[in-house]
This record gives structure tokens, sequence and C-alpha cells, in this order.
């Protein structure tokens, strides 16, 4: 009797693992999917598991899943001024400065509320869930707009620098018999030449199509070189999938007392922007393009075009006569 309940025991043993194994790869292929979109969603750049860097965007709505027995934490640049929390019973919301911590109190899968947090810059609004403590997001590590557009500044400035280092080289080519006194004085005049050649334009206009809106910001021009700035903002619920941006000249010419377009000229161009935009995002573009002034009959034009499959409708956007160099 005793070797038939062993017997038992040890097959119960080694059938059981077998079942669980199976289900729990089920269950994490069902999950795989929800977790991907989720990070699409949010647009989020990891720097661990489960922790996440986000911009600040008033016009967005995150998303924060939460599991049982796990907190889950919104880091802010800025204290928060005024927490709200839809429900309170299935969720527990604490506030501490510049962290906000959530936690569920109920293992109900279909739980969820929504949560806005005040700050000195803004509103952010978030859609909280309940899911498995694999798919929880542990950290959201928000950071202002402007940290956004330093990213851009850096671009440009590495285009001055490379001015200047173009210019020295020339320079210290002609200057070779100088002596190292000389020398480094003239470099620092040469600096002052090349950050006193910069010319910033602030721009304002925006197009939008298809719930995708595109904004001018700036152009500037560093010696023969120009840097027309701008961004993107997705609020669809499709990724925008960049074919080609190009900066211009729209020809126009006099037909029956009225100006009428005859051609576009595009300007041979550097790009430097995602090629894919999530939805609820936002992000910033440069175009860099040899300099040239426009005639009387000209005006500036900025397009970007989407690429899109056969069955889906276009996107293209075009913004024309924006502010130019005099």
């Amino acid at each position: 009797m005793r070797r038939i309940i062993y017997f038992a025991v040890v097959l119960g043993l080694w059938i059981a693992p077998v079942s669980f194994l199976s289900a729990g790869e089920e269950k994490i292929v069902e999950q795989k999917e929800p977790l991907k979109e989720r990070q699409q969603f949010n647009k989020l750049r990891r720097s661990t598991k489960n922790i996440y860097k986000v911009t600040m965007r008033s016009s967005v709505t995150y998303r924060l899943q939460t599991a049982l027995g796990y907190v889950s934490t919104i880091d802010l640049p800025e204290p928060a001024l005024k927490v709200f929390a839809g429900d309170q019973d299935l969720f527990k919301v604490e506030v501490y400065e510049k962290q906000v911590l959530v936690k569920p109190i109920t293992d109900e899968t279909d739980a969820r509320t929504n949560l806005i947090i005040i700050t000195g810059s803004g509103r952010l609004a978030f859609d909280v869930s309940v899911g498995p403590p694999e798919t929880a997001d542990f950290v959201l590590d928000f950071r202002l707009p402007q940290d956004d557009e330093s990213l851009v500044k850096n671009a440009f400035e590495m285009k001055v620098e490379e001015k200047v280092s173009a210019i020295k080289k020339s320079f210290q080519e002609k200057e070779e018999k100088l002596d190292e006194k000389a020398q480094k004085l003239s470099e620092e005049k040469l600096r002052e030449k090349v950050a006193k050649g910069v010319t910033t334009i602030e721009l304002k206009a925006s197009e939008s199509k298809g719930e995708v809106q595109v904004n001018l910001l700036s152009l500037s021009r560093v010696g023969d070189k120009a840097y027309l700035r701008f961004s993107v903002l997705n609020y669809s619920k499709t990724p925008y999938k960049v074919l080609k941006a190009a900066v211009g000249a729209v020809e126009y010419e006099r037909k029956l007392l009225k100006n009428r377009e005859s051609g576009v000229i595009e300007f041979p161009a550097e790009l430097e922007l995602s090629r894919v935009i999530q939805p609820d995002s936002y992000v910033y573009g440069v175009i860099v393009f040899d300099y040239r002034a426009l005639g009387k009959s000209q005006k500036p034009v900025l397009r970007i075009l989407e690429d899109v499959p056969e069955h889906g409708a276009e996107r293209n956007i075009e913004i024309k006569g924006f502010r130019w160099f005099e």
C-alpha cells in the first residue's frame, strides 16, 4: 500500500509541473502583444526592465499598469501641486513632493481608474489598470519638454563646432609661422566671429492633417548653412511613418492678374527626425541645407510626406510662405 501511495505522489509531482509550464507559456504569449503595444503607445525610452523615461505632455493620456503587491512610482521633475484619483477604493495613491506612488488594493484584472497630477508646468493624465506582475510599470521617470529641445540644440552646436574646426584648420595652415601666443589669440577671435555670425528667426507657422500636426519653430543660419527646426505631434491612433521631409522654394508667375504656382525647387538637405512617430507622441526634427536667398517670385515651403500602404489615406503636410532671411 505504501509503494502505491509513493508512486502516486511521485507521478503527481512529475505531471503537475508540465501542465503548469504549458499554461504559463500560453499566458506569456497572450500578454506579449499588450505589453509591446503599451510600450510603443507611451514611446518610452527604456533604461532597465519596467523603468521608463517619458516626456511631460498635457495633451497625452499616459498608460500606467500596476500589479497587486507592487508599487508603481511616478517621478516628476518638479513638485506635484495637486493629485486626483478617480477610485480610491481600488487604488492607494501617496504623494511625496516630486514622487507619486500608486498601488492597487484589489486583484480584479478589470479594475481601472484615472489619475490627474498638476505641476507648475501643467497637467498630466493617466489611465491606470491592474495586470500581472511581469507587465507592471515600476517607474515612469518624467522630464520637461525643454530637455528634449536640448537634444536638437546639441546637434546644432555640433554643426557650429564642425564649422569652427574647418575654419581653424584653414587658418592654421596660413598662420603656421606665427608663435604659439599669437595663434591662441587668433583662435579666440575666430570663435567670437563665428558666434556673432549665427542668425536665428523664430517661426510660428503650423499645419495639420489627419490628426498629425507640424509646427515650425525656428530658422537659423551659420555661414553658408541653414537649420530649419520643427516639431511633429501625432495625436492619432496610428503611427506616422515619414517617407520624406524636404525644404525648398515655390515658384510663382503672374497670370490673369493672379499669382499662380509654376513649380517647386527642392534644396539638397540632411534630415534629423524619427522615421516612425508613434501615436500620442511629440518629436523634434531638424533639416540642414545650404543657405540661399529667395527671389521675388519665390516663397519657402516645407513638405513632409507619409509612407502609407496602398489602402491607407495619405497625411502629407505642407507649410508655405513662412519667414525667410532678408
